[in-house]
């Protein structure tokens, strides 16, 4: 890590004057400051050099990371790592390393992960704080700098922990702490994700309308501490927030060719694209145009896993041939290739329908079994499939939850890979799927390099 420390003094400086020209923050350009000026003392004093520092944030989390729709995000690596995607590029690309299950310690996409996520923590912790130490912004900025900071410091945080085990919580820029840190257990990791989250709420505004949910919100917060509470199995909290969410008549479920439009009801939280008429990486990634693909496809396992008459199915896969007449599925959830007269799609990242199979398994804990089932049908009645009967199996029940998650959330930032972890099934499931599977693949390992510049990151996780 201190190599990434070292690299991160200089980085805020670069990040806001690349970001006052970049496409997705045409609001802040107008600043009438020379390049050479901006440093963090300056940006700290005005309200709109403030905020274009936190957009350049966004930009750095759509573009790259776990958070990114692009080949080198979480849904691309994790889909490749576990049972949804088939990699067909070259055997160094992002997907077919994991896809091979070749990492290493030393492998540079463990490392890139890493430091991308680490150098977004530093430039969150520097935009808080900045805003800490401003006596000149308004009120209102500095309310809303820290809030969304807060939240976005939470975020990459858990899926560094889901990732790697333990890791450290940076919450400074100051070098010397940094330099020198050490690990802390994944429990420890939640609770200051939590703690994060909790003060994000006296911060954030309620909610926002649809088509403009591109900042983090309560709700958003409350969706974030709701999938950590599945995560920890603390049903009482998980539900509690689910709640507050699902409770909100500003959000509901989505008919699903329209759930991932910009101004789609079931999004808390999306990542605007890079500018006006763009659209997702997601839609770039996934859309095979010609066969055979380059890139990555759906898995035929997954596809013959599908419930007949599931409009998922029909919604969310295409297809297509190749030459040879064989036929390549893909993930059609983002429609929208390349650019367009308007943008049409966002990047979701959380949505309402986790919450409702978050709230079916919280209330299947706590053997509230019809408010289960009603929570599971209505997730399954939208999809077009008959709803399931009232009972108290739980084996049943929470077989019908990790079925519904399978194929509602299938390749959106990892929820399969850590599904089967949360349900202890990976093993299970993965040693039937790659013959290559190990145990320790249940976490990627420490990048190397990283254990080397800071011996208190050690020891390597188990296996590598």
């Amino acid at each position: 890590m201190k190599n990434t420390i070292i690299r991160n003094i200089i980085l805020l400086s670069i990040l806001i004057i690349s970001l006052l020209l970049c496409k997705s923050c045409d609001e802040f350009t107008d600043v009438g400051l020379p390049k050479n000026q901006i440093t963090r003392d300056v940006v700290f004093k005005d309200d709109q050099l403030a905020k274009a520092a936190m957009a350049g944030i966004y930009r750095s989390l759509e573009e790259s990371g776990f958070l990114s729709g692009s080949s080198s995000g979480a849904q691309v690596i994790w889909g490749s790592y576990i049972d949804e995607l088939q990699s067909y590029g070259a055997a160094t690309t992002d997907a077919s390393i994991f896809y091979q299950l070749s990492h290493t310690a030393s492998t540079d996409k463990i490392s890139t992960v890493w430091n991308t996520s680490y150098t977004q923590i530093y430039n969150i912790n520097a935009v808080i704080e900045g805003v800490e130490n401003s006596d000149q912004l308004s009120t209102a900025v500095k309310a809303q700098l820290k809030g969304e900071a807060l939240f976005l410091r939470s975020i990459l945080h858990l899926y560094l922990a889901l990732t790697y085990g333990a890791v450290p919580y940076v919450t400074t820029t100051a070098y010397e702490v940094n330099q020198s840190i050490g690990k802390i257990s994944v429990d420890e990791v939640y609770l200051k994700c939590r703690n994060d989250l909790e003060a994000s709420l006296a911060l954030l505004p309620e909610t926002l309308p649809k088509g403009s949910r591109i900042y983090p919100t309560k709700m958003a917060s409350y969706a974030l501490l709701a999938r950590i509470g599945y995560y920890q199995s603390d049903w009482g909290s998980a539900k509690h927030y689910c709640d507050l969410v699902i409770n909100n008549p500003q959000y509901q479920m989505e008919v699903l060719d329209k759930l991932f439009l910009k101004d789609s009801t079931s999004s808390i939280w999306q990542l605007l694209p890079y500018g006006a008429g763009y659209n997702t990486y997601q839609g770039n990634v996934f859309i095979i145009k010609t066969a055979p693909p380059s890139n990555v496809a759906l898995r035929q396992d997954f596809i013959s896993e599908f419930e007949t008459g599931d409009k998922r199915f029909s919604s969310w896969v295409a297809q297509i041939k190749d030459s040879q007449n064989k036929t390549y599925y893909y993930p059609f959830k983002y429609q929208q290739y390349s650019s367009s007269a308007t943008t049409m799609e966002y990047s979701v990242i959380l949505r309402v329908e986790e919450l409702y199979l978050i709230r079916a398994e919280a209330m299947l804990k706590m053997a509230q079994y019809n408010a289960a089932v009603a929570d599971i049908n209505a997730v399954r009645t939208r999809a077009g499939l008959n709803g399931i009967a009232n009972t108290s199996d739980s084996a049943f029940l929470l077989n019908a939850i990790i079925k519904e998650r399978r194929f509602e959330l299938f390749t959106e930032f990892g929820h399969r890979f850590f599904d089967l972890r949360h349900y202890n099934l990976l093993d299970d499931v993965m040693q039937v799927k790659k013959s290559g599977w190990k145990p320790n693949f249940k976490l990627l390992p420490l990048p190397e390099k990283e254990l080397l510049l800071n011996p208190n990151l050690n020891p390597q996780n188990n296996g590598y």
